[in-house]
């Protein structure tokens, strides 16, 4: 895949960065950063352009570090999910069989009891 140049805008100053990835993204990118930066910006005007950038990269950090921790339940739950779908799927399984065999158990008496009835005359 091809380097790409995409202008972006992040607290006033334009930036251009080189990437693989799609111009769309990168835009939501950096509007993500912007307003991340911006909400920082309006708690303390006194911040420098420095700490404004660490504060949101930090910010930024703990979001994703979140959202990882999140994925990662999430991966926990589903892996828990699928391992008591297969154990009750055996369960299905070893009842189908079980039903199937009391089905023919049934059939086997259902014979016998015609051939009593046949011999007694009812």
């Amino acid at each position: 895949m091809e380097k790409k140049k995409v202008k972006v805008l992040i607290n006033g100053a334009e930036y251009t960065l080189v990437t693989h990835e799609p111009a769309e993204y990168v835009q939501r990118v950096a509007v993500r950063v912007d307003k991340a930066l911006s909400e920082i910006a309006k708690v303390d005007k006194t911040l420098s352009t420095a700490m404004l950038a660490m504060l949101t990269s930090i910010n930024l950090a703990d979001e994703l570090i979140r959202q990882e921790d999140n994925a990662d339940n999430l991966r926990k739950q589903v892996a828990e999910s699928l391992k008591n779908e297969t154990q009750l799927s055996a369960k299905v399984s070893q009842q189908t069989a079980r039903i199937r065999e009391l089905e023919e158990n049934i059939q086997e008496l259902k014979i016998e009891l015609a051939k009593c009835n046949a011999r007694t005359g009812y």
